[in-house]
């Protein structure tokens, strides 16, 4: 075995860094919430797929693999671990605005606030796709099948992992083995057209800084615009999805539906953490 390190600057809550965000039901990750251990695989630089497992331990995010990694690959794992579990973003701003409100108090007492992302933004613009129009059962579901069909078999830890696949690997699959093998359904087109752009122009599509031009990518629309937002860290916009709706009228409208207006605005208060406050207050 083979572990390495990330300090952590602040207060930080493990276990819901993980299961704040819903991500992490989805594969290729695993959660063991008996063990507190996190699994899933990553890329190597040489088209490799390693196994990490990722657990808290001394104010450090413990990193174990079962393989020797080079210090490139290291280095790589790190930068993804780090972005996964948003270790450098600074939460103080709305934790002040949960005092301010008097609401969502608990978050700061338990450091809650970070949602799970995956080490690279195709797999997420991917996920994203995933959630539209359709059941979380079905998302699950949708994920298993990607990852099984197309993601390279490793074995790490006692047992079977598949990795993520990358845009190429889906190109070369085509629109009718993800609606057959996948079942994708329509989201078929729109993330052939995703991994399109990623392969012929990474930089555009695949920066963080990027996040103007996803709107660009045949299937994001509004809700999926805000949620890569939320994924980038940007959450001054609302995934406004049926899910939404339905929290927002029987929370707030006794039931009644609004106008958009009115639908739009309940979390304005909170400016730059509109996402956040809506995300929490909903799944509280």
């Amino acid at each position: 075995m083979f572990t390495f390190s990330i300090p952590l600057a602040e207060p930080f809550n493990f276990n819901d860094a993980i299961t704040s965000h819903g991500w992490w039901m989805l594969a290729p990750n695993v959660w063991d919430s008996k063990k507190a251990r996190f699994y899933r695989t990553f890329p190597t630089r040489n088209n490799d797929t390693i196994v990490g497992c990722i657990y808290m331990e001394a104010s450090c995010l413990q990193i174990v693999t079962e393989v020797e990694l080079t210090e490139t690959d290291q280095d790589d794992i790190l930068h993804y671990v780090s972005w996964m579990f948003r270790v450098n973003e600074r939460f103080e701003p709305f934790y002040t605005l949960c005092q301010t409100h008097n609401e969502l108090t608990d978050l700061p007492m338990k450091r809650k606030g970070r949602l799970l992302r995956s080490p690279t933004l195709f797999e997420d613009i991917v996920k994203v796709l995933l959630t539209t129009n359709t059941r979380w059962n079905q998302t699950i579901q949708m994920a298993e099948k990607l990852t099984y069909h197309l993601g390279e078999k490793v074995h790490g830890f006692g047992r079977e992992f598949y990795s993520f696949p990358t845009p190429q690997t889906i190109l070369s699959a085509g629109e009718a083995f993800l609606m057959e093998h996948v079942r994708t359904g329509y989201r078929s087109h729109y993330i052939l057209d995703a991994a399109h752009k990623a392969v012929n122009n990474p930089a555009r599509y695949l920066q963080p800084s990027a996040l103007n031009h996803f709107r660009e990518i045949k299937g994001i629309g509004p809700y999926a615009m805000n949620t890569l937002a939320m994924i980038v860290g940007r959450y001054d916009g609302l995934p406004v999805d049926s899910e939404y709706k339905k929290h927002v009228i029987g929370t707030y409208f006794n039931g009644i539906a609004p106008s958009k207006s009115e639908l739009e605005s309940v979390y304005d208060k909170w400016g730059d953490y509109k996402y956040l406050a809506y995300w929490f207050d909903h799944y509280k």
